[in-house]
């Protein structure tokens, strides 16, 4: 052929159902054409042997020799494709065993099976595997092909797990250059060989890493941190702590990521001395958990700079008995004692149990206002299921993943909060929404006494035709930023008693707001 209109018979390569083979069907290379005669014999239940394979040759043919099937495919130089130029006989042997799965069906061609599938969620589930491969090739793999199918299909997208390791260091190293302000901490643990120590090669420990947005933007949030881990689900076992915070807006925003070996007491160690020393240093935190011993017991350690002094640790009240947690949600002593007798009540032993956990750990109504109205670490749990779909990849991949999903969020975030300062908004849409309920409900208050020595106000709530409830009477305490409701003091946002007697006392009520609120100090983050 004319050299100048040789592109014009180039074959086109194009990737066929499993079981299709036919002649001057073309590959790229030759482990295309060992791939598809292998699903071939796989949807058509026959076997083969290879007769013959070189870099530039491959004879396949029936293992049973009274039938006549052979495939015959070579390497085209000049086009540099691989082509099948024989197929003889149709292979109509079978197979003396009836089986559910087939031992020819490996965890490689399982991957190829899959690909697509992890290429948009690599979280999905292994009997989502097992059903795809048994509606494509017709059989039912075993738990154990496809959990290592989804393993080489993680490695062929994301790269391998040793490898990713190995390549740790050298990529923060790069991030610390490019990603202004990125902070990592990496431990890692001798290795030896026969009893001699390997200088050469250090076995992974734990990690942390966080970005310069999570420290800086701290400063302006919610004064509260949660902590939670999560499973990792890759080829080697481990943990991933996340601490997590909240801006005026209530968006919640991770501020710091450590993988370690398990939930252990020197595991949290590491986690919560970093996070004191490259994020927390500021007093006054409250640190919300679950109730676990080893948390306790590693900011009590020496050296952790976590002390009574400079935060307060809050129990998540998901870690309590179920019957007793929805007492723990009474914003003032006595409507929280009315549900505790009702507990005792009914189950002395669990009145007893509470009894020995202190109240400012577990309940609203003594917490002084610094849970800032959280009483549980739902934050982390719903980040959790936004981490899901990296939980399942390599380190490095992991790493760039949250890295990506942190310039995103912040990048939108800015643009959404600029234009609403542009458009004339001073508070964020949650607290906005709290005031304009608030103002509504005040209109059908009324203030019986008002001392202007003490600030103290009394307001009676009138009561409503529909309601069957009595009017209820509320201090005020504007000095105090108190009101006997509870609402003001616990989520810093003042409600309907509050509005009610700034109105009458001509105060201007947006004093009494959080700074945390305002739209100004979100733009800060």
């Amino acid at each position: 052929h004319d050299i100048e209109y040789s592109h014009l018979l180039e074959r086109e390569m194009v990737v066929y159902p499993p079981g299709i083979l036919f002649v001057a069907q073309c590959f790229q290379t030759k482990e295309q054409v060992q791939d598809t005669i292998n699903r071939f014999r796989i949807v058509n239940h026959c076997t083969y042997k290879v007769k013959l394979s070189s870099t530039t040759r491959l004879v396949m043919e029936c293992v049973h020799h009274d039938y006549a099937w052979r495939c015959h495919a070579i390497l085209r130089t000049r086009e540099q494709h691989w082509e099948n130029m024989i197929l003889e006989g149709p292979h109509s042997c079978v197979s003396p065993l009836i089986s559910q799965d087939h031992n020819k069906l490996g965890s490689r061609m399982n991957s190829q099976t899959i690909l697509e599938i992890f290429e948009v969620d690599p979280s999905t589930l292994i009997s989502t595997i097992i059903s795809h491969i048994k509606s494509m090739m017709g059989y039912t793999i075993s738990y154990r092909k496809g959990w290592l199918g989804k393993q080489h299909a993680i490695e062929n997208i994301f790269g391998n797990w040793e490898e990713s390791y190995n390549k740790l260091p050298g990529m923060f190293q790069a991030m610390q250059m490019y990603v202004p302000g990125f902070i990592w901490k990496l431990n890692t643990q001798a290795t030896y060989q026969g009893g001699l120590l390997d200088e050469g090669s250090v076995i992974f420990k734990r990690l942390l890493y966080t970005f310069k947005p999570c420290i800086d933007g701290f400063a302006f949030y919610k004064p509260i941190v949660q902590v939670n881990e999560t499973f990792l689900y890759c080829k080697y076992k481990g943990t991933l702590l996340v601490a997590i915070a909240q801006e005026g807006r209530n968006n919640i925003i991770p501020i710091a990521f450590v993988v370690v070996e398990g939930e252990t007491s020197d595991a949290w160690f590491f986690f919560l001395k970093n996070l004191r020393r490259y994020l927390t240093s500021q007093d006054g935190l409250c640190l919300i958990s679950d109730r676990h011993e080893t948390i306790r017991s590693a900011y009590s350690r020496n050296g952790s700079g976590w002390t009574e002094n400079n935060f307060f640790h809050v129990y998540c009240i998901c870690s309590t008995k179920e019957g007793c947690r929805q007492h723990a949600y009474g914003m003032i002593e006595p409507r929280l004692f009315y549900y505790y007798n009702i507990v005792r009540d009914n189950n002395a032993k669990a009145a007893q149990w509470l009894d020995n956990i202190p109240r400012e750990k577990w309940t609203l109504a003594w917490d002084n206002g610094r849970r800032w109205g959280h009483m549980t670490t739902n934050l982390a749990e719903s980040f959790n299921s936004v981490l899901k779909k990296t939980q399942n990849l390599p380190i490095c991949s992991m790493v760039m993943a949250t890295y990506t999903r942190y310039n995103k969020f912040f990048v939108q975030r800015g643009r959404k909060v600029d234009a609403m300062i542009n458009v004339g908004h001073v508070y964020s849409k949650i607290a906005s929404k709290t005031i304009q309920d608030a103002q509504s409900n005040a209109n059908t208050h009324r203030v019986i006494s008002f001392d202007k020595s003490s600030t103290r106000i009394l307001v009676e709530e009138t009561q409503h035709p529909r309601e069957a409830r009595l009017a209820k009477r509320f201090t005020i305490r504007l000095d105090e930023m108190w009101c006997d409701c509870g609402k003001f003091q616990k989520v810093h946002i003042p409600y309907s008693h509050v509005l009610a007697s700034c109105l009458h006392a001509h105060h201007d009520y947006q004093s009494y707001i959080s700074p945390i609120y305002t739209l100004q100090q979100v733009a800060k983050v």
